[in-house]
């Protein structure tokens, strides 16, 4: 079993790109059915109701007002986001012709933003990070060279990198996350919360601090895992790859498993120096 979850890891991390491509399309995949099955979300009264979000958007011409009109119709997003998810199964296919997996990375970034203000409610970090890696891709495949396809890959670990450092500096103003009451406060929330965990977190008050204070290491020191060229990159990214496994369990966060491992070939190969994208 060890032994072939190895297997998989070297074959992901030996094309960065692709499985960038492949791991985020996933996330616009599970994004796009939620959508269309969650439709009493965009009905009267709904949190997405057009005849409230709508305001929230403004168009600064009146062309595009007619166009995000347009494609708040119910059976045009509906259309739209079965569109996405053919394009999320072109990439996630074994398919390597370069134009075929750049069109269809280009159109899942561009109906993204076309679709977002039908969403105004309810998107997260998720849909930015599967946004980044689709756009960095089509624009490396757009390209048509090694070269530009590489440009691609340290684009996207850069910008994991920034992402988990900023996370963790933003953290550390606040008095919760210092004190380490900041998981049992979250936990406590409907939202993203777990009733099971919050109770075991009140138990043991002392563990709940180490989590909170391990999550702010990870995420403060992450950007150090590209010193000494990547030596202890591979550990760095198990443990945050075992915290967004965390997050899907308690926070029910699940499609940011999905976007942020996406990116981890990338990182490696930033922090290792690699050659090849894909």
């Amino acid at each position: 079993m060890l032994t072939r979850l190895r297997q998989v890891a070297e074959a992901a991390c030996a094309q960065p790109l692709a499985t960038a491509e492949r791991l985020s399309a996933a996330t616009h995949l599970l994004s796009s059915l939620e959508y269309i099955v969650r439709k009493s979300d965009r009905e009267p009264g709904g949190l997405n109701d057009w005849t409230y979000t709508r305001s929230q958007v403004p168009a600064r011409t009146k062309a595009m007002q007619a166009v995000k009109d347009f494609v708040a119709r119910e059976p045009v997003t509906q259309a739209i986001h079965g569109s996405r998810a053919l394009a999320a199964g072109v990439l996630i296919s074994p398919v390597k012709n370069n134009t075929v997996r750049m069109v269809a990375n280009a159109y899942l970034a561009g109906s993204q933003i076309l679709i977002y203000p039908r969403h105004l409610f309810g998107t997260d970090g998720s849909d930015q990070v599967s946004f980044l890696v689709q756009t960095a891709a089509a624009l490396g495949r757009a390209g048509g060279t090694e070269a530009t396809r590489n440009a691609a890959v340290q684009f996207i670990g850069a910008q994991t990198v920034l992402s988990y450092g900023a996370s963790g500096w933003a953290k550390l103003p606040g008095d919760t996350w210092r004190s380490g009451d900041a998981l049992a406060k979250i936990m406590r929330t409907q939202t993203y919360g777990d009733q099971w965990f919050f109770n075991r977190l009140e138990q043991y008050p002392a563990a709940s601090r180490v989590i909170c204070h391990t999550v702010l290491a990870l995420e403060c020191g992450f950007p150090l895992l590209l010193l000494k060229k990547g030596k202890y990159v591979d550990v760095g990214l198990l443990a945050m790859g075992a915290f967004h496994l965390a997050n899907a369990r308690f926070m029910g966060l699940s499609r940011f498993a999905w976007a942020f491992v996406s990116t981890y070939p990338s990182v490696r190969a930033l922090a290792k120096g690699a050659g090849k994208a894909a």
